[in-house]
């Protein structure tokens, strides 16, 4: 038997890096997803190579800032299973090139750092969890990054996006408490890899990061309130 036989999974970001190959890899252990990106073009070749037949990918082009985004990503997956088993919140910016220091950074990148990397996900959550309730062993997967955890808030760079990381950690915090003994609650580190955000010369691959994020959502659902990276567990 596959190991997400199954399993209904919401994929952000879905259109490249991570998010499409986490979706190739659930996909292949048997899951069906329903994956939201924002670039319609984009989303449409990722649709096209994971499964032309849209047997077990449907998919939603969404603004993930935008106001009635949230409702509308709930009301498709309501529409299309009534329920949620895995809310993978894999969609992030990195904007901040070269500034240094948090009061260096633009106001706009700020404000854009933490709505697409912290609002977002946070408004996601509060739509899905009423089908995440109905769903079997609930999860939810905020995926952060090793820049965003406490011994990081000492280095200058890459100011906001450490920012929104490190809060992103607190929302999982948060939620894993409140949530406890209902839905799983856990932040993803999915290393530092090759995709749009990583840049060229990161080590590692999307790959990598799939097989780290499969090995997270089939821990024992009493797993919650931790951080992961490649299977173990690691600090805030």
């Amino acid at each position: 038997m596959t190991l997400l036989s199954g399993r209904r999974i919401l994929i952000t970001g879905i259109s490249r890096g991570v998010g499409l190959e986490t979706a190739r890899l659930f996909l292949a252990e048997g899951a069906e997803v329903f994956g939201v990106s924002r670039d319609p073009g984009r989303l449409e070749r990722a649709r096209r190579e994971l499964d032309p037949s849209g047997e077990r990918l449907r998919v939603l082009a969404a603004e993930l800032t935008a106001e009635g985004a949230p409702a509308r990503i709930a009301a498709a997956v309501k529409e299309r299973w009534g329920a949620l088993d895995v809310l993978f919140n894999n969609a992030g910016v990195q904007l901040d090139g070269g500034t240094r220091g948090i009061s260096a950074a633009s106001e706009e990148t700020f404000r854009d750092s933490l709505g697409v990397n912290l609002v977002a996900p946070y408004r996601l959550c509060r739509a899905l969890l009423p089908l995440l309730a109905l769903g079997r062993e609930p999860r939810l997967v905020n995926v952060s990054s090793g820049a965003g955890n406490f011994e990081s808030m000492r280095l200058t760079d890459i100011p906001s996006y450490r920012l929104s990381k490190f809060a992103l950690n607190g929302l999982t915090l948060l939620l894993a408490g409140e949530l406890a003994g209902k839905v799983s609650v856990n932040a993803f580190d999915p290393g530092w890899v090759k995709t749009d955000l990583g840049g060229p010369n990161a080590p590692g691959s999307p790959v990598e990061s799939a097989r780290g994020a499969l090995a997270l959502v089939t821990l024992p659902f009493e797993v919650s309130g931790k951080f992961w990276k490649d299977g173990a567990e690691i600090p805030f």
